[in-house]
């Protein structure tokens, strides 16, 4: 089975893993309820929609199910994220990452179906303080800098 990968939401996050996946020739299927954040992205990536993604038909037009893996990347709105995996996993995604901002949001969405849980905060502040203690400098932000 070819790699195809889902991202559902288009916010900072979402979007640039789908950037970065395209950027590696990945084939990206992404969804965002807002229709800014998809006509944002719509030239870069294989297939961009606005569309409920915790609507398992809505999932099902799109043929969300041949994707290898889904990510749902939504950070703001927990219950859309927690009904979202659960609706990838009704209709046959096997491997579904999804983003948690908390221990018990990891909890639950273990629960309703996530394979993988990424706390990307939290991973995010492990990584830049193993390269701060190893003499590593952190990376820049773009757009930082002395101008």
């Amino acid at each position: 089975m070819k790699e195809r990968f889902l991202v559902v939401g288009l916010g900072r996050f979402g979007t640039a893993l789908a950037r970065t996946l395209a950027g590696e020739r990945r084939e990206v299927v992404a969804v965002d309820t807002h229709m800014g954040n998809v006509e944002q992205v719509q030239r870069e990536l294989s297939y961009v929609a606005q569309l409920d993604a915790s609507d398992p038909e809505a999932l099902r037009s799109i043929e969300a199910a041949t994707c290898t893996t889904a990510i749902v990347s939504m950070g703001e709105n927990f219950e859309a994220s927690a009904l979202c995996v659960a609706a990838l996993k009704e209709i046959g995604v096997p491997r579904i990452l999804a983003r948690a901002r908390t221990p018990a949001q990891r909890k639950i969405l273990l629960a309703a179906g996530a394979s993988e849980v990424i706390e990307v905060e939290e991973e995010m502040g492990k990584r830049l303080g193993k390269q701060l203690a190893s003499g590593e400098k952190a990376p820049a932000a773009e757009g930082s800098g002395s101008g």
